[in-house]
């Protein structure tokens, strides 16, 4: 558990109205906690308001993952999302297949979509239980979509497992009216482990290995007085048979605030999310390897890596390339620094050339390796010409 001696301000929006900053500010922003499997542990945060004004803070659990480029990307908890950046037109249609695996005998889920232009939202309408004894029934009968709809989702269970432990769901999406953007969201009662078997061109993404089903925090809802500090205290449930590191996100949110725009005047909400990682002590597995190297620009130089966390704990990895001659000479060392990676995750590197020349015409090769604490050292090579 990280300590700190004062308090921190995390914010996701900040507002500034006239120099003053309205700002939450918290005791501690993230929690590295080491439990055996089937233990619990209680943990407390502060939340400080500075404001002149009372505050009405609503707290939430949610699941997070990072992109390949690093950056932090939220969903909503025990759900699964696919993103459709593009126009659909009118009368356009697409099958979405998942496999979900069933942690009793059946598992609830509830969906919806929403979309971009115009701003729309609905829902999923279908079999709302997932269970191999419902495989090839008919899902029951929807009623007709509204004049106004603008698409149109049905779920139906088509496949299982002979072992009953997983089930294939397709998800019948119908374009009734143009759109632009598409955002689909499957929503289950608990934590399983979900996998895309074809997205129909979407952008895939879930949290397979999630915490947020064993966290209770309380309070959930209060308000918080002008210069006041408030308690929040988390309670986490190891069950048994996890291994490695999961983690989820407690969102601390706060009153809506008057912002300046572009001259027109918005309510923002500012948020901070406090991060919680869970290992489980003694089940540690450390290892990753190098997908590919590629060679971008030569002036500066620059390579993509990317690189896999096949283990199931987060790593730090460092690195460097060294790019030699014909003649086995290094004639240019490029530092890869350290960088999080959540395990079964890919990060996508890009290694800029501090030089600031180029390399003269000749026959290279670049050697990279990449220390992620494991026994031994991910190694990748990329051979290239400079004309």
């Amino acid at each position: 558990m990280i300590k700190r001696s004062a308090f921190f301000v995390a914010l996701l929006i900040g507002l500034f109205l006239g120099g003053t900053v309205y700002a939450l500010q918290i005791s501690q922003i993230q929690f590295d906690l080491y439990l055996s499997a089937g233990g619990a542990a209680t943990h407390t945060f502060q939340v400080r308001n500075p404001d002149a004004q009372p505050q009405e803070i609503t707290v939430y659990l949610g699941d997070w993952v990072r992109t390949v480029e690093g950056a932090h990307d939220f969903l909503p908890p025990k759900g699964a999302r696919w993103l459709f950046p593009r126009s659909f037109a009118a009368g356009e249609e697409m099958e979405i297949l998942y496999r979900v695996a069933i942690p009793l005998t059946a598992l609830s889920v509830s969906g919806g979509y929403i979309t971009s232009s115009p701003s729309m939202r609905g829902q999923i309408v279908g079999e709302p239980t997932l269970s191999p004894t419902l495989v090839g029934q008919a899902p029951p009968p929807a009623p007709p979509p509204a004049t106004d709809a603008f698409v149109r989702i049905t779920r139906e269970i088509i496949d299982a497992t002979p072992a009953g432990d997983h089930v294939t769901v397709r998800l019948h999406v119908h374009i009734l009216q143009e759109i632009a953007g598409l955002r689909i969201d499957e929503i289950f009662s608990a934590s399983a482990q979900v996998e895309s078997l074809d997205p129909a061109g979407g952008e895939f993404e879930t949290v397979n290995r999630s915490n947020s089903d064993w966290i209770t925090v309380t309070p959930l809802r209060f308000t918080i007085g002008a210069g006041e500090v408030q308690e929040i205290t988390f309670q986490i449930q190891v069950p048994f048979g996890k291994t490695g590191t999961h983690w989820g996100m407690i969102f601390v949110s706060g009153s809506p605030r008057p912002q300046e725009r572009g001259g027109a005047t918005v309510l923002a909400v500012q948020r901070f999310g406090v991060k919680v990682y869970t290992t489980i002590r003694g089940t540690e597995r450390l290892s990753g390897q190098i997908l590919r190297v590629r060679k971008g620009s030569h002036d500066p130089l620059t390579f993509s890596v990317s690189f896999e966390n096949t283990g199931n704990v987060q790593l730090w990895p460092t690195g460097k390339i060294n790019v030699i001659n014909l003649y086995g000479e290094i004639v240019r060392s490029l530092q890869i620094e350290e960088f999080p990676l959540l395990p079964e995750r890919v990060r996508v590197l890009t290694v800029v050339d501090p030089a600031g020349r180029p390399l003269p015409p000749g026959i290279y090769r670049a050697i990279v390796m990449i220390d992620y604490g494991g026994d031994t050292i991910a190694g990748g090579t990329r051979d290239f010409r400079i004309r």
